[in-house]
């Protein structure tokens, strides 16, 4: 399991000429783990990782992935992404002419915003009653049912799933239902699959 204090990268290209070049340049210069994918969504075969990441992709491959990696990795630390293009001068990518300190440069400024982000991220945790509404959000329960099980109102209720959706950048019921399992909120046994349909 990758240590969350690490600050890791996460290589996406088909390419395994790309992969192996930018594992090489960028193994000396980060003290995280670097994972090379040739497609976005076999991030889903990680189901253990933990941190900050920062995801290096083409642009094709950030736009068909950036959904399901900031679904599952948001659970777990924050995440950056960076775009590997063939010209650019942003400062945000990495083109096939730059340098290798270049390269390192680039990847150590968005590594080393991380630790700015963690102050912020402090705010983002959940309170102990917007746990109690994820828990029985988890379970199938209603805006309604939840009012009436912590005896608040339904608006309460409104307020706190809107809460926790900002806090997660989750939305939807089932993705919250995953980071409530990664985030051990809930354990697996007490979700009662029938309830939920």
């Amino acid at each position: 399991m990758i240590n969350s204090q690490n600050k890791s990268i996460v290589l996406i290209s088909q390419s395994d000429v790309i992969l192996a070049g930018l594992t090489e340049i960028l193994k000396g210069s980060i003290a995280g783990e670097i994972i090379q994918l040739h497609r976005g969504d076999e991030i889903i075969d990680f189901p253990e990782l933990a941190g900050n990441f920062l995801v290096i992709a083409t642009h094709e491959e950030l736009e068909k992935s950036t959904a399901l990696i900031r679904q599952i990795l948001p659970v777990t630390g924050s995440v950056q992404f960076m775009a590997l293009v063939s010209d650019s001068n942003a400062a945000s990518s990495i083109t096939l002419n730059d340098s290798s300190a270049l390269i390192c440069y680039k990847v150590n400024e968005i590594l080393n915003s991380f630790a700015n982000n963690q102050a912020k991220d402090a705010d983002t945790e959940l309170t102990r009653r917007e746990i109690e509404v994820l828990q029985l959000l988890t379970k199938g329960y209603s805006n309604k049912e939840i009012a009436d099980h912590l005896f608040v109102s339904t608006h309460t209720v409104i307020s706190h799933r809107k809460n926790i959706s900002e806090k997660t950048g989750i939305k939807s019921a089932s993705g919250l239902t995953m980071y409530a399992i990664l985030k051990k909120v809930i354990d697996v046994s007490d979700i009662n699959p029938e309830e939920l349909i």
